[in-house]
């Protein structure tokens, strides 16, 4: 069971450990005692980092990580590195405390050890422990948003016995939701910029990783209407509001080693005409070469999907998969919410390419590909266009 929020004691008498005459370097510069187990110490693989007792690895390098769910689960057969940790791990800002208890802290070794490696490259480990762990400790939100993507992510790897939201989930996102409301609330200072873009983000994967599994007849958007439909959206927009007032590319921003992904994912298209786009979606979307986004409410969404599918199967980028997602605002949005039969089926395609790049995105395109694909062929199987794509799985091949 989840810790809740808890005012913090002073514990005297505390007595000083022994120090490590001969533990790693890593250790050493994360002033924790090392166990000194050769050659890799535990330390050393619960933070993520390849153990360096000799002077031929670097600092900090980070642990090589396959992203299969079959190698994943495999690291999972050593016993728990719980007692790994302190007993006690406290966060604080200033005005909110948190105590993780042991349950937690299990759920922060798996986040280290395995859902840390799944949201990206190479770059976003080295954020994380350059940077963010030790921000974390500042930001309450921080932490629960890292427990509650974990918590998600053992659901879709199917270690949790359930594939609806469990409490503990559910709880930590509450919780990083309602920290992060109260600190945008306030003014944001420069070192405050780079928190709130992190917890912007894990939010944004929460929003579409959160979904309850329900029976397909219940799922958007074959379900009955439901405030939570189409969230991931309103997160998404909300999030982009964020990127004017934090500027993630700016120069003193700890997610400069991210500038590639972020610029494919905003960098400009053509404004006007049909370069680009697949014969298919043209005649799906109705596109001309007098076409605009002003005057064809798919079009920005068809050039973004145009090049995603262009990609061969497999080698989707998450830049390439996010810069659709960039463009479902105004109009487009609009349709999506009244579920426009040709604004479903671009998302429809999108879904079966932008799977392959992330787990997060996968856990929602698993409940509603088939949910999409049912409710266009139950109410528009006479829209030949739209019919003659669903069937496709190797969307690659158009």
């Amino acid at each position: 069971m989840c810790s809740g929020t808890i005012p913090v004691t002073k514990t005297p008498g505390i007595q000083r450990r022994r120090k490590s005459r001969f533990g790693c370097r890593n250790c050493k510069l994360r002033k924790v005692k090392c166990d000194e187990l050769r050659p890799c110490c535990v330390k050393c693989q619960i933070y993520g980092v390849i153990c360096n007792f000799g002077f031929n690895v670097p600092d900090f390098q980070s642990l090589p990580e396959e992203r299969t769910k079959k190698n994943v689960l495999k690291q999972f057969t050593i016993p728990s590195p719980q007692s790994s940790i302190g007993n006690c791990i406290w966060v604080a800002d200033g005005a909110t405390f948190y105590m993780l208890n042991t349950h937690d802290q299990d759920l922060f070794n798996r986040f280290q050890c395995r859902t840390l490696h799944s949201l990206g490259g190479p770059e976003i480990v080295e954020i994380h422990n350059r940077h963010l762990l030790a921000l974390s400790f500042k930001h309450p939100f921080l932490w629960h948003g890292m427990l509650a993507v974990t918590a998600v992510h053992d659901r879709y790897l199917g270690i949790t016995p359930t594939h609806r939201r469990s409490f503990c989930e559910t709880y930590h996102w509450s919780q990083c939701t309602s920290l992060f409301k109260k600190s945008l609330g306030q003014p944001i200072k420069e070192e405050h910029k780079d928190p709130i873009w992190a917890a912007a983000s894990t939010l944004g994967i929460l929003g579409f990783a959160s979904i309850n599994a329900c029976p397909l007849e219940e799922t958007w958007p074959l379900g009955p209407p439901d405030p939570s439909d189409l969230e991931w959206l309103r997160l998404a927009a909300g999030k982009m509001r964020l990127w004017q007032l934090v500027d993630p590319l700016r120069e003193t921003s700890i997610f400069t080693p991210m500038a590639d992904t972020f610029v494919t994912m905003h960098e400009s298209m053509p404004i006007e005409g049909i370069n680009g786009v697949l014969v298919e979606l043209r005649q799906l979307c109705m596109l001309e070469e007098t076409s605009t986004a002003y005057n064809n409410p798919y079009f920005r969404v068809a050039q973004g999907l145009s090049e995603l599918l262009a990609v061969p199967v497999g080698q989707a980028t998450l830049g390439k998969a996010m810069k659709f997602s960039t463009k479902i605002r105004g109009e487009f949005k609009i349709l999506l919410e009244r579920k426009d039969p040709i604004a479903l089926t671009l998302l429809y395609l999108w879904y079966t390419r932008a799977c392959e790049c992330r787990w997060w995105i996968d856990i929602r395109a698993t409940y509603e590909i088939p949910a999409i694909r049912t409710y266009l062929q139950r109410y528009y199987q006479d829209w030949g266009h739209v019919q003659k794509l669903l069937p496709r799985v190797d969307i690659g091949s158009l």
